[in-house]
């Protein structure tokens, strides 16, 4: 029985993901801030629970991170698939949040966390013996400035300048890649562009892994978080949107247990 590792199955495409899987004979993991939550979510789905398990995970905390790995090879299972899928989005935010180390929190979730997590899962994605192998960052069209949610200039498009917001160490009072003043939306937007950027670099580095680097958009998910972040009219006035644009609603079914969840896969 393979096993693969999802982050965020609490709700939306992570938690339809592990149903998904659990029922095509996966061991699923899932890897939650919240686990009460998680618990919950799996038993009004009715996830197979011989095929499931949650283990504690907060990925704004790079502490919680290297503990989920340890705990994880602690159980002495292989991992033949890691699908990094929970996100934060937080565009109502006047100031920014920061991570237990000191990052601008939407970052420090939704990349770094992702980003430690890779770096250290790939000794244990490399010992897989399954043909195919996956890790796997759900990204956004919001991300993509030739897409027509990357255009919209409401906050801002996703830039990441020359990361000078990086360089000078990334703590308060800086709170973007780029440096500049804070813009959650858009902090959210560039943490989703550095996933994108994370698989094409990783694909490059590593090409004899045996390990399939993808980033996918799974569509418009518009009724589970973080889009109710937004204000409700988003489910009423996306529709008005030519649908080539953002692959129109979907519902997290859809778009956690679809072989192609969206025609968007970003080229690596």
């Amino acid at each position: 029985m393979p096993t693969v590792i999802i982050t965020g199955t609490s709700s939306g495409v992570g938690l339809h993901a592990a149903n998904a899987l659990a029922n095509r004979g996966w061991k699923v993991i899932g890897a939650c801030r919240d686990i009460n939550k998680a618990e919950r979510a799996a038993q009004t789905l009715g996830i197979n629970p011989s095929n499931y398990s949650i283990m504690q995970l907060d990925l704004g905390s790079l502490e919680s991170v290297r503990n989920f790995v340890n705990a994880f090879r602690a159980t002495g299972q292989t991992l033949d698939a890691l699908v990094c899928n929970a996100a934060v989005y937080l565009p109502r935010l006047k100031n920014p949040q920061y991570s237990p180390e000191g990052y601008e929190i939407s970052v420090a979730t939704n990349h770094l966390g992702h980003f430690l997590l890779c770096n250290l899962m790939m000794e244990d994605l490399k010992k897989s013996s399954l043909d195919q192998k996956r890790l796997i960052i759900l990204g956004t069209v919001t991300a993509n400035s030739k897409e027509f949610g990357g255009k919209v200039p409401i906050p801002a498009p996703a830039d990441l300048g020359r990361l000078e917001g990086f360089e000078a160490g990334f703590k308060a009072p800086i709170a973007m890649i780029d440096g500049k003043k804070f813009k959650p939306g858009k902090a959210y937007k560039d943490s989703k562009l550095c996933n994108m950027m994370t698989v094409r670099e990783l694909d490059r580095r590593f090409p004899d892994s045996g390990i399939t680097f993808s980033s996918l958009y799974p569509g418009c998910v518009a009724d589970t978080p973080p889009l109710p972040q937004h204000p409700q009219t988003l489910p009423e006035n996306l529709p008005l949107v030519p649908k080539e644009h953002h692959q129109g609603l979907r519902h997290p079914g859809t778009g956690g247990r679809s072989r192609r969840p969206s025609r968007r896969r970003w080229p690596i």
